[in-house]
């Protein structure tokens, strides 16, 4: 008799579930870690495109983020960002993806310096656009899609404590 050796259907069934079962166990993990390191990625480039913007407009034109007041500074970001459409006179859509809302203007914002209240304006950042969750992100825990940036006369930065420690990962 020739006997031949290998794995029964049983054995093949229950190896497959227990790999089926490992899977929808660390499946839902991974995806949730990626779309937040999406969101800080997306922030990253946010911030730097606006830091960019500034800088840019300074180095141009000789005027810095002080110049702008209400509408003006939306007007400044679409001339020096990659626009692909704009809303109304404060939201922003960029070629990436991005949208951006320019949220208020400061009146005191004449010194570039660490003072809470010297900034210029505030932009909301929405890393990627109409997608979902758009939740706005509080703490360093749970990272989601929209973000604040305050803008200074020469510099943006992140709106709050929370959401600085999120861009350098602390």
């Amino acid at each position: 008799m020739n006997k031949k050796s290998g794995f029964t259907l049983a054995e093949v069934l229950v190896t497959l579930m227990i790999i089926g079962v490992i899977a929808a166990m660390t499946i839902p993990s991974l995806m949730q870690n990626t779309a937040q390191q999406e969101y800080k990625a997306g922030f990253k480039k946010a911030v730097s495109m606006l830091n960019q913007a500034v800088t840019l407009n300074y180095a141009l034109d000789g005027e810095d983020a002080t110049s702008f007041t209400g509408a003006n500074m939306f007007h400044m970001l679409t001339k020096r960002l990659n626009v692909m459409s704009t809303v109304g006179t404060n939201v922003i859509y960029t070629a990436d993806g991005m949208k951006l809302t320019v949220l208020n203007q400061q009146n005191d914002c004449q010194t570039d310096n660490n003072d809470i209240d010297g900034y210029c304006s505030v932009v909301e950042v929405d890393v990627n656009g109409p997608k979902g969750p758009n939740k706005v992100t509080t703490g360093t825990q749970a990272v989601y899609d929209i973000f604040t940036v305050r803008i200074y006369p020469q510099r943006a930065v992140p709106a709050t404590q929370q959401q600085s420690d999120v861009l350098y990962n602390k």
